[in-house]
């Protein structure tokens, strides 16, 4: 069966293929990694300025490009979790989900 997470990162799959083929880009080895910490960089950078906390303005704009970074990280996420062969579904399921099926903290 196959989840909500794993049908998105399919279509990302698909825009990073085309992203990859048109510059040229060798995405073996641990380059999903290091794509996603540079995407958490930027995460963090937008953050700090949405928060009021850089020389940079906040604001909508700053808020906006804040959104933009999140779904960057969740993008390489996604494609990283998909290089390795991990079902996030299942994983997401197991790791915070089944708390909702227990009656008390284990």
């Amino acid at each position: 069966m196959t989840g909500q997470l794993d049908e998105l990162g399919g279509k990302i799959a698909q825009v990073s293929d085309i992203y990859a083929e048109h510059f040229k880009i060798d995405r073996s080895g641990d380059w999903y990694l290091l794509k996603l910490q540079e995407e958490i960089g930027e995460l963090t950078q937008a953050y700090l300025t949405a928060t009021g906390r850089t020389r940079k303005p906040s604001g909508e704009a700053a808020k906006a490009q804040l959104a933009l970074e999140m779904a960057d990280a969740l993008g390489m996420l996604l494609l990283l979790a998909r290089d390795e062969g991990i079902d996030l579904d299942a994983a997401v399921q197991d790791k915070w989900l089944s708390w909702l099926d227990r009656d008390t903290p284990e």
